[in-house]
């Protein structure tokens, strides 16, 4: 009985040796990996990124794309923020007054002005000419990325937005015409009465011309841009000291687009709707054309169960094409804007976060996939060399359209006039229409309006400079 106590006693203390040497061989070496992945996780650069929702899932598609950035640079970690668009100004412009805020942040074109003028962004220049000067990107893109009055490069184009005409290619067919035969505002104006008049229904939805909303739209100063600069006007003068929404061309060209309303080719009742809604019925198939930024695309080739539009009638048969914005169809310009990328003057991680702008904004692999990812367009030159953009009818024309884009007036009080001078004008020029009986068109007091919005440009203008201005 002893012997067999003692035999078992000497088994049990075998089995715990056998034990502890497993673990020593096994178990402690995996726990001390741990221990050291913590400590080297704590032991890397933290840099904190804001952006804005730039795609369906911006927080996720974000850390997609900077995956590749985290392995290339293992000692680099980035916590990215999404801001919603309505509290994205007031953030950014806080965190550039009080030095608290993220290292590297998305900075919306016509915002880059007024946060240069701050003096809180980091100069950018040795980064740009490293990565091959101004050539290297989209030309309209570079115009915010250098503000006027600014010596420094202060933010580095990230990627495009540009708005194409969207149409469908069944109408047009029954119509007999041809996208590539509306070159001019004629040819449009021709092509908006035939669809008009032939009063076509297809699959039982009636569909009308074309559609744009009102004073309600996200996006109305864009929408005015490509008719006044194709029509030979713009809004400031080659300096940006004087208003030129009233001269006659700037004039011409918010006349045409609003002709469109007049004519009845986009109904009245579209003007008291949003972008959102007059989209969506462009999407149910009630409208042959439509304009809307590029990433319009993503939502119409995705499936429902995505959010998508595809199988939709408009999803069958849309199609996209350069808008015929100059009177004559010579020397068109499109609108763009989009956004850069800045870096915060008060940073602790210059050298990381200037490695991590470089990676998004100049590696054209990076930029295809920001543009995959979002449908916006890239900004670096070379991703148009890749078959994506080659290959596609579509992103041939946005190509085009970014080729020959233009932006505004680069300057920090271009936001207010903008926002808010621009803005409710035109707003008050919506109402007039609505306000009219459907037999009468108030020609003379939407002048009055525009002429009306350029003094009060001018008046802002001046009291930002403190100089004389021309006023007509």
């Amino acid at each position: 009985m002893t012997t067999s106590i003692k035999e078992k006693r000497k088994l049990l203390s075998w089995v715990r040796g056998l034990v502890f040497a497993l673990f020593f061989c096994f178990c402690l070496p995996v726990v001390l990996s741990c221990e050291d992945d913590y400590s080297t996780e704590r032991q890397k650069t933290v840099l904190q990124m804001w952006i804005m929702p730039n795609s369906l899932d911006p927080e996720a598609d974000m850390d997609r794309i900077l995956r590749n950035f985290e392995l290339e640079n293992p000692g680099i970690k980035v916590e990215v923020t999404v801001l919603d668009w309505s509290v994205a100004w007031t953030k950014i412009t806080t965190a550039a007054t009080t030095s608290n805020g993220p290292d590297i942040l998305q900075m919306p074109t016509t915002w880059a002005a007024s946060v240069t003028q701050m003096g809180a962004l980091l100069s950018l220049d040795s980064l740009l000419e490293l990565a091959g000067g101004d050539s290297v990107f989209v030309p309209s893109a570079m115009r915010f990325a250098r503000p006027i009055g600014s010596d420094s490069v202060t933010s580095f184009p990230w990627f495009l937005d540009v708005r194409p005409l969207y149409f469908r290619r069944d109408v047009l067919a029954q119509i007999g015409v041809k996208s590539t035969d509306i070159v001019t505002w004629n040819d449009l104006k021709k092509t908006l009465k035939k669809i008009q008049q032939a009063k076509l229904v297809i699959e039982g939805i009636p569909v009308e011309p074309i559609g744009y909303p009102g004073k309600h739209d996200w996006n109305v100063i864009h929408n005015f841009a490509p008719w006044i600069w194709g029509a030979g006007g713009d809004f400031l003068d080659s300096t940006a000291t004087r208003s030129t929404i009233a001269d006659s061309a700037s004039i011409a060209g918010i006349m045409f687009y609003l002709d469109l309303v007049r004519m009845g080719y986009n109904n009245r009742r579209n003007l008291g709707k949003n972008t959102s809604q007059v989209s969506s019925d462009f999407d149910e198939g009630r409208f042959a054309f439509w304009f809307d930024a590029t990433n319009k695309t993503i939502y119409l080739d995705s499936p429902r169960f995505l959010g998508g539009q595809a199988k939709s009638v408009t999803a069958r048969n849309y199609s996209c094409m350069l808008p015929p914005s100059s009177p004559k169809g010579n020397e068109p310009w499109y609108f763009a804007g989009g956004s850069n990328l800045s870096i915060f003057r008060f940073t602790q991680h210059k050298r990381e976060s200037k490695a991590l702008l470089r990676y998004l904004t100049t590696r054209a692999d990076v930029q295809l996939s920001m543009s995959r990812t979002t449908g916006f367009l890239p900004a670096l030159n070379v991703t148009y060399e890749y078959p994506f953009f080659k290959e596609d009818e579509k992103r041939q024309i946005f190509q085009q359209m970014a080729m020959h884009s233009k932006s505004y007036p680069a300057v920090h009080y271009w936001g207010e006039i903008e926002t808010d001078i621009l803005l409710r004008r035109f707003g008050n020029i919506f109402d007039l229409i609505t306000a009219s009986p459907s037999d009468q068109w108030p020609e003379k007091a939407i002048i009055a309006e525009i002429q009306a919005a350029d003094r009060e440009i001018n008046h802002y203008i001046k009291r930002q400079h403190g100089t004389a201005f021309h006023e007509n």
